[in-house]
């Protein structure tokens, strides 16, 4: 390609308030919005999304995982079977259409669980069929409330996505650990420097297990993990848990008293306002009230969190404990009507029969003398104890959020560390939530009909290319990786008037075309050297050949761009610069050395 011919032009500014991966995307020409949420893969978009998705058929194929490809309309009845149908028309994920004539619903797939389950109950047959697996990647559809990040949040991307089918769990957990082996492999090869696998909530997908890889980004990261500084434990904070300090809680004193507390709702402020009596947040319980929307076919209800004043509670914990479509805190409006009190004085007492149900978090368990809301608006209960004041809880959760310092739950030696990732890909342990209500069975070696065994294993492949960009890059643009650069070479001139550079930067040029070299050539007649060397920069191609003033010797500048500004570059003659980056291409590359 030559850059006079190559489109669009690049840019000198966008937008101060996108993230420096979104912005080099748009700068750099690689897309374009279209709407909130929908871009424009553009011609250099598209041929790194072209690498990424070849990279990820390679490996699968190396793992002997069928390619294929799954119809993106879907009918409704599969999705019915499932119960998805209605989950996701209630939290507004998927779009739905219906066909013009018969009037039949359809969604556009934000994911492909049910008909990738339809496909295996309709050819696998027996235990001799199994395992098997199917792999895809195509567009994908999810009505996202607030579409942002670029391609992180967007309303239409692709995804690759593969499904396993075995006889039994032991057969699942193999697959499991063959697509957390798989995807290594390719976040590797596509240059991801940084990345790491932790525990994931499985939300809307289901099953009973689930990792997420995350592109480490300390800029960008739109989920935050939590790591052991001793082992290898890791978690999205939805699912992490934690070992958090317990004090020794003194004997119980016989009578509770209420106190006037003006004003006073919040943790912080209420151990400001008792200052004098030493009252810390973790001899306060805070009563959180949430409101839930049922999975099953029901009106939404409340419920009550009682949690210790030091500790918050994770809604994702909740909404799994309650198997729940979703949970978020009631509205202040809720919050008054059940309480009687205005907003940041609910508690426990007398709360019993006005709310659904009263969870209180395990970190309450063998509190004493606590401080609590008592639902009257401007009051506060001091030396509250269970089996005097309240009842003993018959049972007790764990639905605390996991916090940066807490202990690791695993060693229990570690403290956790906070950090931030891009999620890239997200692996399940289905069992048999999908094959059961879709009949998906097989025949066993005793002639016994059993339900198949699934996982399900999800790349987001537009994102992955914003997240190599992320972690890609330095002040003068993207810094691409061999593997999925949109080219690996930019040859440019410097003065296309002049006849002789122009002359020696075509001859290699086409030399390096003819050795299998994906090149572009900046022959622009309207630019000056800096504004080409800016653009190169800019584009980041692995590699850049400056044809200069060492083009009357035959002889042309080499030079790596991780370097950056300040690497060194090479003299050498056209034959020179060919074979160079024959051996980086052959030796260099994590394509190559596989």
């Amino acid at each position: 390609m030559r850059m006079s011919r190559h489109f669009p032009k690049t840019l000198r500014s966008v937008s101060e308030d996108l993230t420096q991966a979104h912005a080099l995307m748009l700068r750099a020409g690689l897309i374009r919005q279209v709407s909130p949420g929908i871009y424009t893969l553009l011609p250099l978009g598209w041929r790194v999304h072209q690498k990424v998705k070849r990279i990820i058929f390679e490996e699968m194929e190396k793992r002997e995982v069928h390619n294929l490809e799954f119809p993106i309309l879907q009918p409704k009845e599969i999705w019915q079977k499932t119960g998805r149908w209605e989950k996701y028309l209630k939290t507004k994920t998927m779009f739905t259409t219906k066909e013009l004539f018969s009037q039949q619903d359809f969604g556009l797939a934000p994911t492909a669980e049910e008909v990738a389950t339809t496909l295996a109950m309709a050819e696998i047959q027996s235990w001799r069929d199994l395992p098997q697996h199917f792999h895809q990647i195509g567009p994908k559809f999810r009505d996202e409330i607030r579409p942002r990040l670029g391609l992180l949040r967007a309303r239409e991307f692709s995804m690759s996505d593969a499904y396993s089918f075995d006889a039994d769990e032991e057969g699942m957990r193999r697959s499991f650990q063959m697509y957390r082996e798989i995807y290594q492999s390719i976040f590797q090869r596509v240059g991801l420097n940084r990345f790491i696998s932790v525990q994931a909530d499985s939300g809307a997908i289901g099953g009973s297990g689930s990792a997420e890889f995350m592109a480490l980004s300390e800029e960008v990261g739109e989920d935050f993990l939590l790591t052991c500084e001793a082992c290898d434990y890791g978690a999205n904070v939805e699912k992490a848990d934690s070992v958090y300090r317990k004090p020794r809680y003194g004997p119980a004193r016989e009578r509770s008293r209420k106190v006037h507390t003006p004003g006073i709702r919040t943790v912080e402020e209420l151990k400001n306002f008792f200052k004098g009596e030493k009252i810390q947040p973790h001899h306060m319980v805070k009563t959180v009230l949430l409101s839930v929307i049922p999975s099953e076919n029901r009106e939404a209800y409340e419920v009550a969190v009682c949690i210790r004043g030091d500790l918050d509670v994770n809604l994702t914990k909740v909404r799994n404990l309650l198997k729940a479509d979703e949970v978020f805190p009631a509205e202040g409006e809720v919050v008054e009507r059940l309480t009687g009190a205005e907003v940041g004085f609910a508690g426990p007492l007398g709360l019993e029969g006005r709310v659904e149900r009263i969870l209180f978090d395990l970190s309450t368990k063998g509190m004493t003398n606590f401080l609590c809301g008592c639902n009257e608006t401007d009051y506060h209960q001091l030396d509250v104890n269970f089996g005097v004041d309240l009842p003993l809880p018959k049972e007790w959760y764990n639905l605390h959020i996991a916090q940066r310092g807490h202990r690791c739950p695993e060693c229990r030696k570690g403290k956790l560390i906070e950090r931030r990732g891009i999620e890239v890909g997200h692996v399940f342990m289905l069992q048999t939530s999908y094959s059961a209500p879709l009949s998906a069975t097989y025949t066993d070696a005793n002639g016994q009909e059993q339900l198949l065994w699934m996982g399900c294993y999800g790349i987001g492949t537009t994102r992955l290319m914003q997240a190599i960009v992320d972690q890609n890059r330095d002040e003068d643009g993207i810094v691409w990786p061999w593997s999925v650069a949109p080219y690996q070479v930019m040859v440019v001139v410097a003065n296309s008037s002049d006849a002789q550079q122009a002359q020696l930067g075509e001859e290699i040029y086409r030399h390096l075309r003819g050795l299998g070299l994906e090149v572009m050539l900046d022959d622009r007649d309207y630019c000056s050297a800096g504004e080409k060397f800016k653009d190169a920069d800019l584009l980041g191609f692995p590699f850049r050949v400056t044809v200069g003033r060492y083009a009357k010797e035959g002889l042309a500048e080499l030079k790596e761009r991780k370097t950056g500004r300040r690497g060194r570059s090479e003299k050498l003659s056209v034959e020179g610069i060919g074979e160079r980056l024959l051996e980086h291409w052959k030796g260099g590359d994590p394509a190559a050395a596989r």
